[in-house]
Parts: C-alpha cells; structure tokens; sequence
C-alpha cells in the first residue's frame, strides 16, 4: 500500500512539472486502404494495400513554452514522422525528421530556429504554401497535391525564420537556410545549397492573399554543375463565400542551368516551369469536401530537340467525415497525368479510404 502511495506521489510531481513547463505530448495516427492504376507508357499496373499517411502522415511530438516575461515567449517543437503499418521510420533516419524547432516570440514579432518547412514547401509551422490551395500538400500519392503542378521545396536544416506580427491584415515572412547536408560537403558551409525566402500574407475579411518569393543558391559540391541559381515564385488568392471557399495560386520556376565541365555550355539542362492550380473546400453533410484542378507546363531550353515540353495534368476530389474532436475518417479520388519531353505519357488513377485518430 505504501508502495502504490509512493508511486502515485511520484506521478503526481512529474505531472506537476510537465504542467508547471507547458510541455504537451502529441501526435497522429492514419491509416487506410490504397488502391493505385497506372498506365506508364502503355506498361499498365494495378497495385492495392493498408498504407500509412494517405491523409496526414502518421507523427508524434512534443512542443512547449514558457513565458519568460510579459512579452517574452520561449518555446520548442520536436517533431517525427513514422509509418504507422509497420512502425518504421518515415524519412532521413533523424530523430526528429519533420521539425526540430526553437522559437523566441516577443511583441515585434518571431523568430525560429533549427529544421522546419521552407516558406513554399506546404509543411511545417512555418510554411505559407499550403494555404494557397484547399488541400495543401494533398492526400494519398497524388490527390489534389499542388506539389504536382507547382515547384515545392521540403524540410531544411540550419534554417533561421522571422515572423511578422499583423498589421493591417498582413503578415511578413523571412527564412534562410545554411544549408542540408550534402554527402561529402559540410553543413552551413558554401559548398551545399542554401535557401532564402520572403513572403507577405494577408487576409480581409473573407478574402486572402499571399505571395512568396524563394532563391537556392547552389553550392560548390554538386552532381552537375551550376552556372544560375534556382528562383521560385508562388502566389495565391481566396475567397470564402460562405457555402464554399476557393482558392487560386499559381508558380512560376526557373532552374539554374546545368554547364558542360569542359566547355561551359549549357548542354544538360535548362529547366523552367509555371503551374496553375483551382482548388474548392466546401462543408457538406457535416463534413468537408476538398476538390482541386491543376495544370503544369515546363520547358527544357538545353534539349536539341523540338519536344521541349512537359506537362502535368492532375485532378481529384477528398472528403472527410469527423467522427468525434480526435477522429476522422475519409475518401478520395484522383487522375494524374504527365506526359513527359519525347510526348510518352503516365496516367495513374488513385482511390483511397481511411482513418485518423489524433491524440
């Protein structure tokens, strides 16, 4: 008896401290069906089975803060992803591989630091992308995802973010990256890639905007050589209409060149790419229904042939039914098409079903 007093006592004072710190364990759960039809140049598959992440990749996590004054906020987000079929890692064999994030909030604004999305990529807290389209980075392999039609970038390390607080309406984003690591070359040294983005959000009354503009500086250590660097621009638009919300964004991308080692010409790639996609979320039969249309064309000024385009077609629709605060289950259908620079074209067809509990 004495001994169950004890332990209780003692759960009792870590419950105290983890309150006392602001510190919450939380988390996802998703798992569903998968069933995938593809045509690739004329070779047809078929290919079903339980999947991990088709609405929202499966993760856990644990985020606190303390105040440390009346306008001095300090707090942390540690975040990893994994596989929930079958326990495995999800991505990069890091501890915490979706975000690894310190932050200090003060009343002139945020700053972040650490692993977290780029402001393009459609993930992560610091990402702005993702509210440009009703389904963000979308669902299962390629339902309603903008990163079909749209140039997205992913998690990056070294990375320093500001946030703006609001005024009038608008928000003021900054983030760069020191750089991934790169085989061989250093972290945070010139020879890797860094990134650096700005964006401006805002939103007024049921209308919404947004704008980002992004440069890679590509580094020394590279498997081809460089001669630009990469710029990328995305904008977006929304409505809500009140039975429904609709969104309009579009991308335009223009790659570094790729330079012959011995005689710097311009003979490997010279890739540029604008996208555009329509995107509607609307509330039905007390869930939500998400569908999006998005088109993309790229151009490759290298190739010596005329069959320089490639072009992306992708469409599909998602619905989503809450069964309680925690726990929802969900639909989608997809069609994706691309047809590549020789005019050769992949059709895949996509449907998917599941659940997702939160905790």
């Amino acid at each position: 008896m004495k001994k169950t007093l004890a332990a209780v006592a003692v759960l009792g004072a870590f419950a105290g401290t983890a309150l006392a710190a602001d510190v919450t364990l939380y988390g996802k759960v998703d798992l569903g069906l998968q069933y995938v039809h593809q045509d690739d140049k004329g070779v047809k598959t078929d290919n079903w089975g339980l999947k991990s992440g088709n609405s929202s990749s499966s993760r856990f996590g644990l985020k606190g803060q303390e105040q440390i004054s009346e306008d001095l906020t300090v707090g942390f987000q540690l975040e990893h992803g994994f596989n929930a079929d079958d326990g495995s890692d999800s991505a990069e064999n890091k501890a915490f591989s979706r975000e690894s994030r310190l932050y200090v909030k003060t009343d002139y604004g945020t700053l972040h630091m650490g692993r977290f999305g780029a402001l393009d990529s459609g993930t992560g807290s610091i990402d702005v992308a993702a509210g440009f389209t009703a389904s963000g980075t979308g669902y299962g392999t390629n339902i309603n995802d903008q990163g079909r039609v749209f140039n997205t970038y992913s998690r990056l390390d070294n990375s320093i973010a500001y946030t703006s607080p609001e005024f009038a309406g608008m928000t003021v984003h900054a983030m760069a990256s020191l750089g991934n690591d790169q085989g061989t070359a250093k972290e945070a040294s010139s020879d890797v890639d860094r990134y650096y983005g700005l964006a401006v959000t805002g939103q007024w009354g049921n209308f919404g905007a947004g704008l980002v503009v992004s440069q890679v500086d590509r580094g020394h250590v590279q498997s081809a050589l460089y001669d630009d660097d990469s710029t990328n621009v995305t904008a977006g638009v929304n409505y809500d209409f009140g039975v429904a919300q609709t969104f309009l964004a579009a991308n335009y991308y223009k790659g570094g060149q790729v330079l012959d080692a011995k005689d710097d010409e311009v003979t490997a790639k010279d890739y540029s790419q604008w996208g555009v996609s329509f995107s509607v979320a609307a509330p039905i039969a007390g869930g939500k229904l998400e569908t999006a249309v998005g088109y993309a064309m790229g151009t490759d000024d290298a190739r010596a042939s005329d069959a320089d385009e490639y072009k992306v077609f992708n469409v599909g629709a998602y619905y989503s039914y809450p069964l309680s605060k925690r726990t929802y289950v969900y639909a989608g259908v997809g069609y994706d098409q691309v047809e590549d620079f020789d005019g050769e074209k992949t059709k895949t067809t996509e449907v998917i079903s599941g659940l997702v509990h939160n905790f």
